[in-house]
């Protein structure tokens, strides 16, 4: 092995450990809830919300965003072999958000609520004849404020 090649692989092994770093102290900025206290987080370019799909539970289930600043939703499909979607309705009832999140994969999604109130989310997917995903629990709350 050369001296070129060591420096490569000690410059990959450095970059990990810095990414690995940067994600670890970058959770914070993602806002946070538990069943007693619901938080909000503002970035430069917005509010960033982190979002867990597991078997049948968004964690967070309930989150507080600010009305007319744009929000950032990851989403993340923690589930094994099991596909979920995130849609999310206005509180009319109007669909804002439609999005498949295959199993394993995350994708994010910004957008800009402008009127308050509560804007219930959900995954609709569902197997032959049993019951959705929703009907087992599968749903949230989005709180604007």
């Amino acid at each position: 092995m050369g001296i070129h090649s060591e420096f490569y692989y000690t410059r990959l092994i450095l970059s990990l450990v810095l990414v690995m770093g940067y994600w670890s102290l970058s959770d914070g900025l993602y806002a946070q809830t538990s069943e007693s206290s619901l938080s909000l987080v503002e970035e430069p370019f917005g509010q960033q919300v982190m979002i867990s799909m597991e078997s049948y539970a968004f964690t967070p289930s309930e989150f507080v965003v600010k009305t007319g600043s744009p929000v950032t939703l990851t989403l993340s499909n923690q589930s094994f072999l099991v596909p979920h979607n995130f849609l999310l309705d206005d509180p009319s009832g109007i669909r804002r958000v439609d999005v498949d999140i295959s199993s394993g994969d995350t994708k994010a999604v910004t957008l800009t609520l402008t009127e308050p109130g509560i804007y219930p989310f959900y995954c609709d997917k569902q197997l032959l004849f049993f019951p959705t995903h929703r009907e087992q629990g599968m749903e949230g709350r989005l709180i604007v404020r």
